[in-house]
């Protein structure tokens, strides 16, 4: 196996895995939202190993003179290395603004979690059990994330966590229909230009394992904040030519 070329990112010391480009089907039969499958390829990209944590949110704060989430102090959700929730769209790009970088678009999250082989989970094909993702928690019962990385077999082909459980992630995109005829295959799609909702990708401790597909869209408002335990934010920062080859 080729080893994977990291780094760590000087603002908020996020561990960026490189993720090479390449081509891939997107979408699914599965369920409408993610019809029809259909080709695109994505140029190379780094994305943070986990998704971000409280401390480094905190970090982004303070030097920000932003406003914390309501989650920041409760019990559940506060401790440093758990992952920040509670974020609106908005506060997630100006963290990752902040950070040097940006939210991952729609196409690349998919190709990052699944590679080009098809697989219906970022891990393989396995049906999902709590050994290997953070799912099925029952919110006030005791149910919560757990610290970022936590669960080392929620892992991409690229060497990504959590991309299956634990929170689910902002994406770049407005949310939209997928093209319906395309003989080529898409290069770089960022989605539609305006829209009401932006998309959330991955599944989530409180979900149950059918949202853990990494085929899966969740259409969401982007102003949304309150009832978000469950919502983080990934990392993603271009490729500079000048520097990575």
């Amino acid at each position: 196996m080729t080893p994977r070329l990291t780094r760590i990112n000087s603002k908020d010391r996020t561990t960026l895995i490189h993720i090479p480009g390449g081509e891939f089907i997107m979408g699914s039969d599965e369920f409408s939202v993610e019809r029809p499958p259909h080709r695109v390829r994505v140029s190379p990209f780094w994305m943070g190993r986990t998704v971000v944590s409280n401390a480094q949110y905190r970090q982004f704060l303070k030097e920000t003179n932003g406003t914390p989430s309501e989650y920041n102090n409760k019990a559940l959700y506060d401790h440093p290395d758990q992952p920040v929730v509670g974020v609106s769209w908005e506060e997630a790009a100006a963290y990752c603004r902040w950070a040097g970088g940006r939210l991952p678009r729609e196409a690349e999250w998919e190709f990052a979690a699944r590679g080009s082989d098809g697989r219906r989970y970022p891990w393989g094909d396995e049906e999902p059990n709590p050994s290997r993702a953070v799912y099925g928690r029952i919110l006030g019962k005791g149910g919560k994330p757990e610290v970022v990385g936590a669960t080392p077999g929620d892992v991409s082909p690229f060497g990504i966590l959590d991309m299956a459980g634990n929170v689910m992630e902002w994406c770049n995109d407005w949310y939209g229909p997928y093209p319906t005829h395309s003989e080529s295959p898409l290069i770089d799609p960022i989605g539609p230009a305006a829209g009401a909702k932006r998309i959330m990708r991955g599944g989530c401790w409180n979900f149950q394992s059918t949202s853990l597909r990494a085929t899966g869209r969740w259409p969401t408002v982007p102003s949304l904040q309150r009832g978000t335990e469950h919502i983080g934010i990934r990392l993603v920062v271009d490729v500079d030519a000048r520097h990575d080859g």
